[in-house]
């Protein structure tokens, strides 16, 4: 009778703690990150992540999001379309967020999009520009902080004209970034009734590590600029060796990819673009908000911001801001949310259309100047920036 008696109790004893579980409250709310942290466009993202870090310790110090801290989930893109949409699944499935920041480029962004609709998961990037990723299925998912590239592509353009070039050399990544950009270029050019030829069109992969036969290819064109758009690591190979080919001589023109203090890592590298780059194009912020969000960042990080660091920041703040809107931490609220949403970031107001694309911003269109404050003795600096709105 006692046995039984003490099974009884043991087994009670077992059952009692299950009464009334259920799945732990969340400590926190999660704000997935997909940013390319190693690959070509390590050095870049690497600093962009900063800008996310930045954001997320200003929204904790102010009260966090729906009274609990923000943390973020951190994944590593590494530069690679099917690498970038694996961290995008592992942030979903494993960390069970409900929104992303990220991803960092446009090919893992157009693999990204459709998964993000099927599992009702808003992405918001800072940096994928491609003008396709406002075309496909699922793009109400789909936010951007940053401008699109035929916006950027208006803007070069409209230098070309400007400058008054006429022979126009174009060697660009061979992907849906690279592309869409040149197809920017050249299609505003037609609209505004340019009177010049587009003499050669190079699209080169960026894992090769020597690119002269194309380079060559431009100088045999004889043009009288030449529009380059590659990364940081595959950009200093074709400076490097268009340095030695004397293609300094012409100008140049960049845009984002080719933006900031890692094209400068190498001489060659740093020494062609200070010599032959006439203007870039980037998406900017100014006035008292950028100058706000720019110190604070370099009173963190020992350095000023460099490119989509401030999109960044405006997208971890897009998603807080969007999660204290819809007053629950859920995937679908969170995108009704932030399709009404509307508020001042680093680089001016913040709003989106009916695609998730954004509905105004600036450009900065700069140039390379040597700079002896700089760690590398050249410096990204501005000519003037454009406003544009869509």
């Amino acid at each position: 009778m006692v046995k039984k008696l003490l099974m009884v109790i043991a087994v009670l004893a077992l059952l009692i703690p299950a009464v009334g579980c259920g799945p732990a409250p969340a400590e926190t709310i999660k704000i997935g990150v997909v940013l390319d942290l190693t690959g070509d466009l390590g050095a870049m993202g690497n600093r962009i992540l900063n800008g996310a870090r930045l954001a997320a310790d200003e929204i904790n110090a102010a009260g966090g999001v729906l009274g609990k801290e923000v943390e973020l989930v951190v994944e590593d893109g590494a530069t690679d379309p099917a690498t970038g949409f694996d961290r995008v699944k592992k942030l979903v499935t494993v960390d069970g967020v409900e929104v992303i920041t990220g991803p960092m480029i446009t090919g893992t962004s157009l693999l990204a999009i459709p998964y993000a609709q099927e599992q009702q998961v808003p992405l918001i990037t800072p940096s994928a520009t491609g003008i396709p990723l406002s075309e496909v299925e699922g793009t109400e998912w789909f936010f951007r902080t940053c401008l699109r590239d035929d916006a950027q592509g208006m803007v070069l353009a409209d230098v070309i004209v400007d400058k008054g070039y006429t022979r126009l050399a174009t060697i660009v990544l061979d992907n849906t970034y690279g592309k869409g950009l040149e197809t920017a270029i050249v299609e505003r050019l037609d609209d505004v009734g340019w009177q010049g030829e587009h003499v050669v069109s190079i699209h080169y992969a960026e894992g090769t590590k020597d690119y002269r036969t194309e380079l060559q290819q431009i100088k045999d064109s004889s043009p009288d600029v030449v529009f380059a758009c590659t990364y940081c690591d595959d950009g200093i190979i074709v400076f490097k060796q268009a340095l030695d080919l004397g293609l300094d001589e012409i100008a140049w023109l960049g845009c984002d990819g080719n933006y900031g203090s890692g094209l400068f890592a190498e001489p060659g590298s740093a020494e062609f673009m200070e010599k032959a780059f006439v203007a870039g194009t980037r998406t900017v912020g100014a006035g008292s908000k950028y100058d706000e969000f720019s110190a604070a960042y370099e009173l963190a990080y020992g350095e000023a911001p460099q490119v989509y660091c401030d999109t960044m920041y405006d997208a971890v703040w897009a998603a807080a801001n969007a999660i204290e809107a819809a007053g629950v931490y859920d995937g679908e609220a969170i995108r009704v949310a932030l399709t009404g949403l509307e508020f001042e970031g680093a680089t001016g107001p913040i709003s989106f259309n009916e695609l998730g694309d954004r509905t105004s911003g600036l450009f900065e269109i700069w140039e390379v100047v040597e700079d002896a404050t700089t760690e590398t003795g050249y410096a990204n600096a501005q000519i003037e920036v454009v406003t544009w709105i869509s």
